[in-house]
């Protein structure tokens, strides 16, 4: 530390300290999917099933989603991200997705605001509101000074219970007269000189003011809502529009702008009357409704709605099979096809995330096999045969990715991504859909799809660890998932690199960072090796970054892992000693 001897401007340097690169969280599984209700094209975090159902509700029609994360919860997911699509442009088909809505006049039969469901669905049809103009205000005051036409400010008793932007009625038994209050100073009232005071109104008449409100009442089955207070004015904290729009879990409005003056454009008493016109726009949902379009922040749609949440490192989407026998706008396998190679496109342009993929309902295996060879890539597994289910007394079939999704995330958490996704139990099912022999486990395994089997006495359980890449060198999930989160680790620790000086310096904090988090990865037993140089290593210097890709301004870091790969199987050498017979003399 340098010592300072006179009044003056000093300045130390310091060497920044990089914090060292550390594992983020995994195993957070993205759904897509098709709900009752909640936000379209929006990820909402979700720690619970019991959270989903309160979000998003249950659709009656009978979809995948909504068991698939109660899957995914019962087996060890924690949390979870949830995008709902719909069908919501109308190109040719009858049903889109529509909130629920109410148009409320005024007094004179202008339309004044439009109440209107959170969101779209069926769901908001049940919705029910009143509009009421309480009969007695909440509080009343007197006029203290007289008031004389042309005037823009009356001198009142009491300001308590008057905010600015509220609505005041003034009266004395014989006339009254409406204005807004624009600003208050001491016991003086204002408002807007443009509109003043057309009649005089005496002290000692007497003269009363008033605030003039209205009230919104919500309700649901479950749910009941109470706004009051409310105003017409922007300029009010009592807004409806901020009010309610802020608030209520169960609608939105929108102020018409009624052209009526005060008094009449206060919306009219309205009494438990429901909204309607709200679908589900579920039964008309397409693949362009899956896959959606990225054009930005605040314009994501669908699959696309993942590329912003970096948390998610899961994929799956258990809708699509539901959509094909039910939604008019899948017509054939193709259907399913594009969207599950959408999905994959967004694991391998990312490389951070992988993607569990289901084959077609009520198939052999043969078929699931000749669905699995429509895809090779590193970034996706299938399961089969699908999971049964119990609900109500009935057996369900669904698809397993819900239930294999919180698998990975159950070994995530208690072993790391190392440890292979198979040999675990699937909680909160009674049976498979198919049962499978050992030979044709066997086949399907050897060609890239794991299957899921049923142990007498330890349950059904995943039994193939497999992607459904032909390179041999990315055959294993554990292998693929951890490359994606070492490339995370170092995605996210290294962005303060970004402006640094490319020089050899950097070089040499990059590589003391990088060395020290994949030594620490090796300790875990993440990678194989007897020691470091068989484990790992990493290359950062001038070769790597050459001057042309220090002039496009690119530092560029080779690393070489080599990840454990599961044993898949034991092997037993049995001999048996034979006892000769002696030879007779």
């Amino acid at each position: 530390m340098s010592i300072l001897r006179s009044p003056g401007v000093y300045f130390e340097t310091k060497d920044r300290k990089a914090a060292p690169i550390q594992l983020g969280r995994s195993g957070i599984a993205g759904f897509i999917g098709l709900t009752k209700m909640g936000p379209l094209n929006t990820p909402v975090h979700i720690t619970s099933y019991d959270t989903f159902v309160e979000v998003f509700g249950s659709l009656r029609v009978g979809s995948h989603l909504d068991r698939s994360v109660k899957g995914y919860f019962d087996n060890g997911g924690r949390e979870c991200y949830i995008v709902r699509i719909a069908h919501i442009r109308d190109r040719g088909r009858k049903e889109v997705a529509k909130k629920a809505n109410l148009r409320v006049r005024d007094a004179v039969g202008e339309p004044t605001l439009v109440m209107k469901a959170k969101n779209e669905g069926e769901w908001g049809n049940t919705i029910t509101v009143d509009v009421d103009i309480p009969a007695k205000a909440k509080v009343t005051t007197l006029l203290t000074l007289d008031l004389h036409a042309g005037q823009n400010v009356a001198t009142i008793k009491s300001t308590h219970g008057f905010k600015i932007g509220s609505c005041i009625k003034i009266f004395d038994g014989e006339k009254d007269e409406y204005k807004t209050i624009i600003d208050i100073q001491g016991k003086e009232i204002f408002w807007s000189a443009e509109d003043p005071i057309r009649q005089d109104f005496k002290s000692y008449a007497p003269t009363y003011i008033e605030p003039v409100e209205f009230e919104i009442k919500v309700l649901t089955l479950y749910h009941r809502e109470h706004f009051t207070e409310l105003s017409m004015s922007p300029l009010s904290e009592s807004y409806f529009v901020r009010v309610v729009n802020k608030q209520s879990q169960l609608i939105e409005v929108e102020d018409l702008k009624s052209p009526s003056p005060l008094p009449d454009s206060i919306p009219q008493d309205i009494e438990a009357t429901k909204l309607s016109g709200g679908s589900d726009g579920v039964r008309t949902v397409t693949p362009e409704d899956f896959i959606g379009l990225n054009v930005g922040p605040g314009e994501r749609y669908g699959l696309a709605a993942f590329e912003a949440i970096t948390d998610v490192d899961i994929l799956a989407c258990p809708d699509l099979m539901w959509c094909l026998d039910n939604s008019v706008g899948f017509r054939t396998l193709k259907d399913v096809e594009i969207v599950q190679h959408a999905m994959v496109t967004q694991c391998e342009k990312y490389k951070e995330r992988f993607a569990i993929l289901d084959v077609p309902p009520g198939k052999g295996h043969i078929s699931a096999l000749q669905w699995r060879l429509l895809f090779d890539t590193a970034y996706a597994a299938f399961y089969f045969p699908w999971v049964v289910i119990e609900e109500d007394g009935d057996r369900l079939a669904v698809p397993p990715s819900g239930f294999i999704a919180g698998v990975y995330s159950r070994c995530d958490r208690r072993f790391g991504v190392h440890k292979p996704p198979a040999n675990e139990s699937i909680e909160g099912v009674v049976d498979v859909e198919t049962v499978l022999q050992d030979h044709d486990i066997a086949y399907i395994n050897s060609e890239g799809v794991n299957a899921l089997k049923s142990f007498p006495s330890r349950g059904i359980r995943v039994w193939g660890a497999r992607t459904v890449s032909s390179d041999p060198q990315q055959q294993f999930i554990n292998v693929r998932r951890i490359l994606n989160t070492i490339i995370r680790a170092m995605s996210t620790s290294l962005e303060w690199v970004v402006f640094e000086p490319n020089d050899p310096r950097l070089w040499k904090t990059i590589i003391r960072l990088t060395n020290g988090f994949l030594m620490e990865l090796w300790r875990k037993g993440m990678f194989k090796g007897r020691n470091v140089g068989e484990a790992f290593y990493i290359k950062c210097d001038d070769e790597t970054n050459t001057a042309a890709e220090r002039k496009e301004g690119r530092v560029i870091i080779e690393a070489g892992v080599a990840p454990v790969r599961p044993a898949e199987f034991i092997v037993f050498r049995v001999s048996q000693e034979i006892e000769e017979e002696e030879e007779p003399i």
